[in-house]
């Protein structure tokens, strides 16, 4: 059993040891509290009409050491613009917001999408092009425009070829063509016709039957970057199987036999797409079956539309049909079609391509606000001032502990 010597010793010892940890605990607390009050704050509520000068000047108080909290609300808003892959200068914008959205440019109003997301087709873009939604607005520079390449159409020698490559060359593109006329006869367009398409020259290649023509050198020119439109009869090209997004296993019949009262393509003959690979993108459907579908390979696209006989379209038609039908192939090889970007289009690391470096034209408002500042407050509420350094019950345990400890001393005859 200990003596009451020891007893005594080793509650002296318990004493002076909580004594030590709860000055250390005061001094911490005082420490905290002076270093919370020189610590400067700027408490802002934004809005989505917030100049992006004003998010950045914020954003440098933050990285000198103001703590910036922020509130507001700052709707979902976000837009890009690209340059089309055609020979007619324009921008596809797309946008994607909570509420409907209103693009307009220097000049003023352009067109307005409804809420979610959606794409628009602008030519003659002038100044920075604006999306407002609410009190957001996304601001995106149009993209500057780069031409094509030349196209290179396969195909049998008749209707459907004449008016692929007439609709083409109308829309602005540079056609090469190889048409087979009969098994050992082969009608050439164009200094790039012979031997395939090749990077550099071509842009796209459109097959339009099953002639199992150049598919090795087709198979290159897509992994390098090229792009491929099976369409018609070239969507069911065997050829051409490791390259499509889907199989082709039947033919389907127009669901009218005239244009008159129904949308051009429900005219068309349908060569139905099946077997859908993981990675391909459906396009279109017709009565729930796969009209169109696209996918990449390599570097490069593939689309297969199973429609064929579309020059009855350009023949048979309304008087816009020629118009409609020569955009559908522009439009259609412009999906696919490989554009070299000249060092001079590429923008700044770090900035999205079509989107302007400069502070003032941001495509997405609140990411960047959350990127600068962090996630908004729930509340930014004026800053409260901090307790005592101190509290009262703190300093009598403190007191009461040097006491006893006084006390146990005296009581041994202790200095």
């Amino acid at each position: 059993m200990p003596s009451r010597a020891e007893t005594r010793g080793f509650l002296e010892l318990v004493a002076r040891t909580a004594v030590v940890l709860l000055l250390a605990a005061a001094l911490w607390r005082v420490v905290q509290a002076r270093r919370a009050e020189a610590t400067p704050s700027v408490q802002v509520r934004l809005t989505g009409a917030e100049r992006a000068a004003t998010r950045d000047s914020l954003a440098a108080l933050a990285r000198s050491g103001v703590t910036v909290p922020w509130s507001g609300e700052i709707p979902a808003l976000a837009a890009m613009a690209e340059g089309v892959r055609e020979p007619a200068p324009a921008t596809r914008v797309s946008v994607v917001a909570d509420g409907a959205v209103v693009l307009g440019d220097s000049l003023g109003t352009i067109d307005s999408l409804a809420a979610g997301s959606g794409s628009l087709v602008v030519a003659g873009v002038r100044g920075a092009l604006r999306a407002g939604a609410g009190s957001a607005m996304a601001r995106v520079d149009p993209a500057k425009h780069v031409a094509p390449g030349r196209v290179l159409v396969l195909g049998r020698a008749g209707w459907e070829s004449k008016f692929v490559i007439a609709a083409l060359e109308e829309a602005g593109w540079s056609v090469d063509a190889e048409l087979a006329v009969v098994d050992t006869l082969t009608v050439r367009q164009g200094a790039g016709a012979r031997g395939g398409p090749r990077l550099g020259t071509h842009a796209a290649v459109v097959v339009l039957d099953s002639a199992p023509r150049a598919a090795a050198a087709i198979a290159r020119f897509v992994a390098a970057g090229g792009g491929l439109v099976l369409g018609g009869e070239g969507a069911a090209n065997g050829a051409h199987r490791a390259l499509a997004p889907a199989r082709t296993v039947r033919a389907v019949r127009p669901l009218s036999r005239a244009f008159d009262g129904v949308g051009p393509m429900d005219a068309l003959p349908l060569h139905a797409l099946e077997a859908l690979r993981a990675d391909a993108l459906v396009l279109e459907r017709r009565e729930g079956r796969i009209a169109a579908a696209a996918r990449r390979v390599g570097a490069g696209r593939v689309v297969q539309a199973g429609y064929g006989d579309t020059w009855r379209w350009r023949m048979e038609g309304g008087a816009d049909a020629a118009a409609a039908h020569r955009a559908h192939w522009s439009r259609l090889v412009g999906s696919v079609a490989h554009v070299a970007v000249p060092p001079d289009v590429v923008t700044s690391p770090g900035t999205p391509r079509g989107t302007s470096a400069d502070a003032s034209a941001e495509g997405a408002p609140l990411a960047a606000t959350v990127h600068a500042l962090g996630a908004a407050s729930p509340v930014a509420t004026a800053r409260t001032p901090t307790g005592p350094p101190l509290p009262g019950w703190l300093g009598a345990l403190i007191l009461a502990l040097l006491l006893a400890e006084w006390a146990s001393r005296r009581t041994r005859g202790l200095a």
